[in-house]
C-alpha cells in the first residue's frame, strides 16, 4: 500500500496505468502477487551483486505497490480478502529486499534483523492500533518511505556518487531508525488518543 503522502503524486503517473489495467480485467491480487515476485527477484539480484537489475526491479516493485489498489478501486473490485492480500504480501517482500540488501552486504546481519523488525512493527502497530481507534497513520517509516530509501542507495551506488557497500548499509540504518521511530510515535499516538477518549 502507497502511503497517503505519496499517493497523490504518484496517482499522476499510475491512474492513466490502473485505468488500462482495470479496462483489461486484470486482477488487482495478481499485481500484488506480481511486487511480490519482483521483491524476491530484487533480493537474488541485491545477492548475486547486480546492482543495476536490483534497481529496475526494486522500481518494478514499487510500481506494482502503488497500482494494485488503483486498480481495484477503478474496477469495483476492491475486497476485504484483497487488503488482507496486499498487507500480507507486502511482509514477505519486506523481508526479501532486507535479506537481499544483507546477503549483499556479506555482513551486518544484526542490522538488517532491527531494520526487519521494525519495518514489521510499523504495519503491527497500526493494524492493533486500528482496532481500538480510527487512524493511526502517524510516522515517517512507511513502506513507501523505505522503499524510497533502498532506491536512492541503489541510484547513488549506480552513479558513482557513494560505495554501494556504504550506500546500503546507511540504506539499512535508515530503515531501522524510521521504521522503530514510526512504531513507537503509534504507540504515543494511540495511548494519547485513548487516553483522550477515556479508554
Amino acid at each position: 500500500m502507497l502511503s497517503a503522502r505519496f499517493r497523490s503524486v504518484a496517482n499522476i503517473f499510475v491512474l492513466p496505468i490502473a485505468r488500462l489495467f482495470a479496462a483489461l480485467g486484470i486482477a488487482p491480487n495478481l499485481l500484488t502477487l506480481l511486487g511480490l515476485l519482483a521483491s524476491i527477484a530484487t533480493a537474488f539480484a541485491l545477492a548475486d551483486k547486480r546492482l543495476e537489475l536490483a534497481l529496475l526491479l526494486l522500481l518494478l516493485t514499487g510500481f506494482f505497490d502503488a497500482i494494485d489498489g488503483a486498480v481495484a478501486r477503478l474496477s469495483g473490485r476492491v475486497s476485504d480478502f484483497g487488503a488482507f492480500l496486499d498487507a500480507t504480501l507486502d511482509r514477505y517482500a519486506d523481508a526479501a529486499i532486507i535479506i537481499g540488501i544483507a546477503l549483499y552486504l556479506e555482513s551486518h546481519y544484526l542490522l538488517a534483523f532491527l531494520a526487519l523488525l521494525g519495518s514489521f512493527m510499523v504495519s503491527y502497530t497500526r493494524a492493533r492500533a486500528e482496532l481500538f481507534i480510527p487512524r493511526c497513520d502517524v510516522g515517517l517509516g512507511e513502506r513507501a518511505e523505505r522503499l524510497i530509501i533502498v532506491i536512492i542507495a541503489l541510484a547513488l551506488s549506480l552513479a558513482g556518487i557513494v560505495e554501494a557497500e556504504r550506500a546500503l548499509y546507511y540504506a539499512l540504518v535508515l530503515v531501522a531508525l524510521l521504521s522503530h521511530s514510526t512504531a513507537l510515535e503509534r504507540i504515543f499516538y494511540t495511548y494519547a488518543f485513548m487516553k483522550k477518549q477515556g479508554k
